[in-house]
């Protein structure tokens, strides 16, 4: 798995190469890949407007709401499931009556 890096260290670095140093010399310092930086700014030119796209803001709501989704919909089939099971064994509450 990706590993993650805080959004402040991201426009901290970002900052760096826009105010001038290079991508290879700022990656390096900083021990990250250069295609992760390209990836970092063009996901800055989004944030600002300057490219079109999702911003990042965005980008974390709709991450939130599929996991989300996914999460609900694990549970609507578990809870047919144990349905399914419940009407096949005919189990009924205690103290029902038929």
């Amino acid at each position: 798995m990706p590993r993650s890096y805080a959004p402040e260290f991201r426009r901290r670095v970002v900052a760096l190469v826009r105010s001038g140093r290079s991508v290879s010399e700022t990656a390096a310092a900083v021990g990250v890949c250069e295609a992760t930086l390209y990836r970092w700014m063009a996901q800055d030119r989004v944030d600002r407007g300057e490219q079109p796209g999702l911003p990042s803001a965005e980008r974390a709501e709709l991450l939130a709401a599929q996991r989300r989704i996914r999460e609900l919909e694990t549970e609507l089939e578990i809870t047919k499931q144990a349905a399914a099971l419940f009407a096949q064994r005919d189990v009924r509450p205690k103290g029902s009556s038929r």
